[in-house]
């Protein structure tokens, strides 16, 4: 009797409850996802097919961006729809597709980004040693994910900075500190935002490891400036300081969901009229950045770099959605330390298609509500890889 009672105080425990939830709203929202697709798949299909550089419109920015490198020109003043945000090292890295017709550079661009993205989270998968049923399911997650779908159709930079943060995990967690340190440097080099991420070897005391990000990032950017023009680098730091803070529904860091909350703007109807809020938020951002640190300093599971990444983007002026994927690496921590419901609930979230704004058009106070979902979906992530305590170790060389 009191073994069938102890059986019953573990089924109906509240982490088993937790996971019970999870796994249903994990379930809801793929059921969502389903009913979404049936109406909008068709749709998500001919973007990925369609021949219009308008519609892959970051790499068109990227190519007149290299075709201006290829002939002296300015790299940010091209004529191109949108700006190009990035420093002046990712047109370097992607000058060579100059040489190729814009179309047929798009092509050859997304084949070489499905073969990044199967490659580091084949690279993930094997080095945590996922078992099969999951790593074949986070696998296909990913691969179907909006974020994944988004960057494909645009042609974003999101599976080269991917790989090169697997790179820094994995080279760190083998005891190769340095390599860790010059990989994550140069990452941070092409996309500034996650210069947050400087903090993890720093707050863990790995001096080598600290030295060589600094190093990694300082020697890309350097190399930059020189080949293509210290102008150049100027440019694109002014270009950067007059940007306002951009509140299309995309953006799912803190300051623009706030500014889309509670200042003017053309996407949404805001619920009130409070600009000092925004300030708020980037204080929230940074509040987050240094907790997580603070957090991180002792964790061993390696989550807490994921974690990083995340408050990272949370903090950030622009934290388009498609940089979940960033963070489905974590995702697959998260697996190997045996948090299967949550990870279930992260992957669901992933997989949630694009189109969610097209639902929410009408222009009232809701509208605004529901268009800053991709926040809180981004804020999730952040709270499910927080470091905590009791988390194994996976995949750690021995010392």
């Amino acid at each position: 009797m009191a073994g069938r009672e102890k059986s019953r105080g573990r089924w109906y425990s509240p982490g088993r409850v937790w996971s019970y939830l999870l796994y249903t709203l994990g379930g809801a929202v793929l059921a969502l996802t389903v009913g979404i697709y049936g109406e909008f798949l068709g749709s998500m299909l001919e973007r990925l097919s369609s021949d219009s550089m308008d519609v892959h419109s970051d790499f068109d920015t990227f190519w007149r961006s290299a075709d201006a490198y290829r002939y002296g020109r300015d790299l940010y003043d091209t004529g191109a729809r949108l700006d190009n945000l990035n420093p002046p090292l990712w047109t370097v890295i992607i000058s060579p597709l100059a040489f190729l017709d814009t179309l047929v550079a798009y092509r050859v661009f997304v084949q070489v980004t499905v073969a990044i993205v199967v490659g580091y989270l084949v690279w993930m998968v094997r080095y945590l040693e996922i078992p099969g049923g999951w790593a074949s399911l986070s696998t296909a997650a990913a691969l179907l994910s909006a974020p994944i779908l988004g960057t494909l159709a645009l042609g974003q930079i999101y599976a080269f900075l991917a790989l090169g943060l697997v790179a820094a995990w994995i080279l760190e967690r083998r005891r190769m500190s340095v390599a860790s340190g010059l990989v994550l440097g140069f990452t941070i080099a092409i996309k500034p935002s996650l210069l947050p991420l400087v903090l993890w070897p720093l707050v863990r005391g790995r001096w080598r490891h600290f030295l060589a990000t600094l190093a990694g990032g300082a020697g890309a950017t350097l190399f930059a400036a020189v080949v293509a023009g210290f102008g150049t680098t100027l440019a694109w730091l002014r270009l950067l300081t007059d940007s306002p803070l951009n509140t299309y529904w995309d953006n799912a860091s803190l300051p623009a969901a706030t500014a889309r909350l509670f200042t003017e703007n053309q996407f949404a109807t805001n619920l009130a009229e409070l600009p000092w809020t925004v300030n708020v938020a980037y204080g929230l951002g940074l509040a987050a950045i240094a907790l997580t640190a603070w957090l991180a300093r002792r964790d061993e599971s390696g989550v807490g770099f994921w974690a990083l990444v995340a408050a990272s983007l949370l903090a950030a002026p622009i934290a388009w959605h498609n940089y979940l994927m960033l963070l489905v690496p974590g995702v697959l921590v998260l697996i190997s330390c045996r948090r299967y419901a949550l990870a279930f609930f992260l992957l669901a979230l992933q997989v949630l298609p694009p189109q969610w704004p097209l639902l929410w058009q009408d222009g009232t106070r809701l509208d605004a509500i529901m268009l800053t979902m991709y926040c809180p979906i981004l804020l999730v992530h952040w709270l499910a890889l927080l470091p905590l305590r009791g988390r194994k170790n996976p995949g750690a060389a021995e010392d």
